[in-house]
């Protein structure tokens, strides 16, 4: 049914249709321009997941991703102020925002913008981290 609401269409939604099933999920990360990266909560971060866009940034596929620390994309120029900040946000269970230089495969430096976010499991502990990232070297040195 089509409501009228301030010049917008606006329809009414099953519950059932507001249920959005896994599969589509994991076709929104493969097909997003922002890369996706889900670590577990564990000593060290162990990646678990990397999308399609993560491979295209980074150069590195789903199969050298898996079980490694995401500090394998830091390198010199890595700013550890931000990384301090992260793991301050972590710890205290605040989402972060910001940018830090990281390294692709072939050594060549981008300009990482990203957010992470822990997923709070069942048992009311944070078990995984969510990470969107997206190359904005471009981006900056248009500015």
């Amino acid at each position: 049914m089509l409501n009228r609401n301030n010049g917008e269409n606006r329809f009414e939604i099953e519950e059932w249709d507001r249920q959005i099933p896994d599969k589509l999920f994991e076709l929104a990360m493969e097909c997003s321009f922002d890369a996706f990266m889900i670590t577990t909560a564990e000593n060290g971060f162990p990646i678990v997941y990397i999308n399609q866009a993560f491979t295209q940034i980074t150069g590195y596929a789903q199969h050298e991703c898996v079980g490694r620390s995401p500090s394998f994309l830091q390198g010199p120029k890595t700013d550890q102020a931000v990384l301090k900040r992260l793991s301050e946000n972590i710890r205290s269970g605040t989402p972060f925002h910001g940018e830090a230089i990281n390294y692709r495969k072939d050594g060549t430096e981008f300009i990482m913008e990203w957010k992470v976010i822990g997923y709070t499991n069942e048992k009311g502990r944070v078990s995984h981290y969510i990470a969107i990232q997206k190359d904005v070297a471009n981006l900056r040195a248009l500015s």
